[in-house]
C-alpha cells in the first residue's frame, strides 16, 4: 500500500509509519496471517495406554469373531450337511469345518478390534 500523505509504498506486515515523511497509517485492512501450530504429540503414558487398549480391543475381537463365525458356521452345517454313513469322515468333516471357522473368525475379529482400537483411542492428544 502506499502512504496517504508522500505517496512512498509501505508493507504493513513490518511498519505502522511511513519511514519517509513520519506520519501515521491507518491500519491494513486484512488480519496478519496466523502463525503455523505446531503439532500436540502424546505423552508415552497416553501411548502405552493407547498400546494396552488396543491390545485388549484385538483379543476382544479375536474372540467374539470366532465365536461368532463357528457357531454360524456349526447352524448351517447342521442345517445343509447330512450324514454320509462313514462316522470318520463326518467326524474329520465337522472338525476340518470347525477349525477354519475359528480361525477366520479369530482372524476378521482381530483386524476388526484393531482398526476400531485405531480409528477410537482412548487417549487423544
Amino acid at each position: 500500500m502506499n502512504c496517504q500523505s508522500c505517496n512512498t509504498t509501505i508493507d504493513y506486515r513490518f511498519l505502522a509509519n511511513c519511514s519517509h515523511c513520519e506520519t501515521q497509517q491507518p491500519a491494513p485492512l486484512d488480519p496478519m496471517p496466523d502463525c503455523i501450530q505446531l503439532e500436540k504429540h502424546p505423552t508415552w503414558t497416553k501411548r502405552v495406554i493407547n498400546f494396552v487398549y488396543l491390545l485388549a480391543s484385538s483379543l476382544a475381537g479375536m474372540i467374539s469373531g470366532a465365536m461368532v463365525i463357528y457357531f454360524g458356521t456349526a447352524i448351517v452345517c447342521i442345517s445343509f450337511l447330512h450324514s454320509t454313513g462313514n462316522p470318520s469322515n463326518d467326524c474329520a468333516r465337522g472338525n476340518a469345518i470347525g477349525a477354519l471357522s475359528i480361525f477366520t473368525g479369530a482372524f476378521l475379529g482381530t483386524i476388526g478390534g484393531s482398526v476400531f482400537a485405531v480409528k477410537k483411542p482412548l487417549c487423544k492428544n
